[in-house]
């Protein structure tokens, strides 16, 4: 993480992502996935062969791909399908755009109800001197059983998360760093799945993008190596002026 700035002088905390030996591996149309839309496979972070299977070292040899740490699915429209094979790079998105982040959150192992749900917990004087870090009572019915839902203690962390509406700061093509608005769920160096908002309020954000992605070798101009969010103060950039 690290801090940038707008023109207005207010700091805002970014997490930077970078995409790593990103590739499209599998095309499924709507009928064999869902019945609603199509779905790309897309895997992420070359791993070591030693530790896959014989029939996933096949698939990967007819993509000519090395393979993948990890895959996840994405739903497309019909018109966004990419070719198997074709690489992804942080230019697929756009400074300015809202982004949805999944990753797997921090564990934290077993963990009572005051770390894992903020319980207040007991009065530490006057009182019984075995429940200072207890819940308390879990029922306010005369069914003697424990409602699905209660708060209990148990393992914390280690689960799926999603962070929705990141706004992107800022784009480094030639690393592949995408700069997101405040954290995301899971440890340094841990694989991240990024996507397009969802959220109503942003659904205008994919007007201007490369589409279906992002082509280097396109008829498009080359892009420089650092793309910046109209009101975020570039590093050169005089920070005072007079008139």
């Amino acid at each position: 993480m690290m801090p940038l700035w707008t023109k207005d002088g207010k700091e805002h905390v970014v997490t930077l992502l970078q995409v790593q030996d990103c590739h499209v591996l599998k095309y499924t149309p709507k009928e064999s996935h869902n019945g609603k839309t199509a779905a790309l496979t897309v895997g992420g972070k070359t791993a070591s062969p030693f530790h896959k299977s014989p029939s996933i070292l096949e698939f990967y040899q007819e993509l000519g791909l090395p393979p993948k740490q990890k895959i996840k699915i994405f739903n497309v429209t019909e018109n966004a399908v990419i070719k198997p094979g074709t690489p992804l790079y942080a230019a697929h998105f756009r400074p300015g755009q809202h982004v949805d982040v999944t990753a797997k959150t921090i564990g934290k192992g077993f963990q009572g109800v005051m770390k894992r749900w903020g319980f207040k917990g007991q009065p530490a004087t006057h009182g019984q001197t075995k429940t200072h870090r207890r819940p308390g009572a879990i029922s306010t019915g005369d069914v003697a059983r424990v409602w699905p839902g209660t708060k209990m203690p148990g393992q914390m962390g280690n689960q799926d998360r999603t962070v929705l509406g990141l706004k992107v700061w800022r784009i480094n093509t030639k690393h592949n760093i995408i700069y997101v608005n405040g954290s995301v769920p899971g440890h340094k160096n841990c694989l991240v799945k990024v996507r397009d908002s969802f959220l109503p309020a942003y659904k205008d954000d994919c007007k201007n993008l490369p589409f279906p992605t992002y082509f280097p070798d396109g008829d498009e101009e080359a892009l420089p190596e650092d793309l910046y969010e109209d009101s975020m103060c570039q590093p050169g950039a005089p920070s005072l002026t007079y008139a």
